[in-house]
């Protein structure tokens, strides 16, 4: 069933249009600028375990265009395009790296270019301010501390993308798909 032409277009379909009403609803929820693309980059776990890297890609870009043409909040959309949506396909092949301190140094790596690129994003193409005037006397401390709980968050979401992905294979996987589990 899941070499078939039409359940992979249907099930990328579906996973999509998923993650887009995902991104869309950031806007209902002042404060989910951030949870909302981390949970449609989640959504991505089904689609890389049962169809592939590729298919991930081609979802991960639907999304991606989607949601900047669609979503209010462009802030969100930048989130999901340089981070949330590339993560999940990628961190797959970060985890074949043995060595424990390598593997977590270039994941921070990765993210914090990636938040670079978004802060460059945000600031010169979206023109949002970086900090408001009154931050101005503390903008170094701020940045500092925004950078540190950054990757606090970012840890803990890696941790969390394992853990949901484990829940796929173990509980979900062999109810959506129970005659191709082994």
């Amino acid at each position: 069933m899941r070499n078939r032409q039409s359940f992979r277009v249907a099930f990328c379909g579906v996973l999509t249009g998923l993650m887009v009403a995902v991104m869309l609803l950031g806007t209902l929820i002042p404060s989910a600028t951030y949870l909302c693309p981390a949970l449609a980059g989640i959504l991505l776990i089904p689609v890389v375990w049962e169809l592939g890297g590729k298919a991930g890609g081609l979802v991960f870009a639907a999304v991606s265009l989607l949601s900047l043409f669609l979503a209010p909040d462009k802030e969100a959309a930048v989130f999901f395009v340089l981070l949330f949506g590339w993560y999940p396909l990628l961190r797959p092949k970060l985890q074949h790296l043995r060595k424990l301190p390598l593997r977590w140094l270039v994941k921070l790596v990765l993210f914090n270019l990636a938040l670079a690129a978004i802060a460059a994003v945000t600031f010169f193409v979206l023109g949002l301010p970086l900090f408001d005037e009154q931050a101005q006397v503390a903008e170094s401390l701020l940045l500092a501390g925004m950078l540190v709980l950054g990757n606090v968050a970012f840890v803990i979401y890696d941790i969390l993308l394992g853990r949901v992905g484990d829940l796929y294979v173990m509980r979900l996987r062999p109810k959506l798909f129970p005659r191709h589990v082994p």
